[in-house]
Parts: structure tokens; sequence; C-alpha cells
């Protein structure tokens, strides 16, 4: 059984010439880094398609510089968030929403249907992708890349920050999340 190379391997091979250990490198990180972009850029794939292809050119540029700490993956993620906020500094000023402004649209809809009426199961994606956008951005980076199976330490590592901090930001996003979808879901579907 072949043994499978470490990032930091795969880096050396690549900047020795081997092309191959870079598509390696590439496929190993791709769907995780396209799903946090994808999550973090919700409503806008096109915007997340060019952060993805912006990333790995970047990537490449910047491979000769990086120093194998076995930390690649918070490199590449910290690299991702880096360009998306540059981008949305240039074209989205204020696109966040903070998690306690109840008087956005969504959630003013919500309140105003009657008890009875509750989400049905299509709702439900749409509901927790609503909720999401409104966490602050700290905490809801947190909760995507745990989804994305980051652990708590690589996220530390990403965000800059202790692990008791990213601990506190997931407890708070998922404090929050119950909260705005508790005020969606009148029909019982979301505990």
């Amino acid at each position: 059984m072949e043994h499978e190379k470490s990032d930091g391997e795969l880096i050396s091979a690549y900047l020795a010439g081997d092309e191959k250990s870079f598509e390696e490198l590439y496929f190993r990180y791709r769907k995780l880094l396209y799903g946090y972009l994808n999550n973090l850029m919700q409503g806008d794939p096109a915007g997340a398609d060019e952060v993805f292809s912006d990333c790995w050119v970047k990537v490449i540029d910047k491979l000769p510089g990086y120093r194998d700490e076995g930390k690649f993956s918070a490199w590449l993620f910290r690299m991702a968030k880096n360009i998306f906020i540059d981008r949305v500094r240039q074209s989205h000023p204020g696109r966040f929403v903070p998690a306690d402004d109840e008087n956005t649209p969504e959630l003013m809809d919500a309140k105003t249907r009657s008890p009875d009426t509750g989400i049905g199961a299509a709702d439900i994606g749409r509901a927790i992708s609503d909720a999401l956008g409104k966490l602050p951005p700290e905490q809801k980076e947190v909760f995507i890349l745990r989804e994305q199976e980051l652990s708590f330490k690589e996220i530390a590592e990403l965000q800059e920050c202790s692990l008791n901090t990213v601990l506190s930001r997931m407890r708070y996003a998922i404090k929050s999340l119950r909260m705005m979808l508790s005020e969606v879901d009148r029909g019982g579907l979301i505990k």
C-alpha cells in the first residue's frame, strides 16, 4: 500500500518541478475550499467561483515562500478569506448584517406569519441559510469551517485567535441560530 504524501511533501515535490504533486494537493482541498466559499458567499456562486480561482492562482504564486509547519489548510483558507474580504470591500461595502438586527425583511416576514402556518421542509434550508447570513462574520466563519470538517484548532489558526475564542464563537453562533430559527419555525420542525 502506497503512503499518502503529506501536504508538505506535496508542496516540496511541486516546488522541485513535479506538477502532479500540485494536482494532488488541489484535489485534496478543492471540495472543502469550494464548499467554504459557497457558504461564505451565499447567493453569489459566480463570486465564489472567482474567489476560488483567484485563491489557487495566489497559492501557486505564494507557494515558494510557504513555510511548512503542517498547517497548509489553515494557510489556504486564510488566503481565501482575505481574497473574499478584499472583494467585499471593493464591491459590497456593508454586506454583513449584525445578528441582533431584528428589523431585517426576512425576520419581519417570519414574525408576521401566523403561529399555525409553520414552515415546510423546503423552507428549512432557506431559513438556515438566511439565519447563517445574519451571524457576525467570525461566528459565521467558524460555523462554516466546522461544516467543512476543519478542527477547532485549525480554525483557531485560520482566525489567528485562541482555541477558547473559537469555541466561544461556535457556542454563540449555535445559540444565535437557534434563536433566529425559533422565530421562523412556528410549526415546531426545528428544535
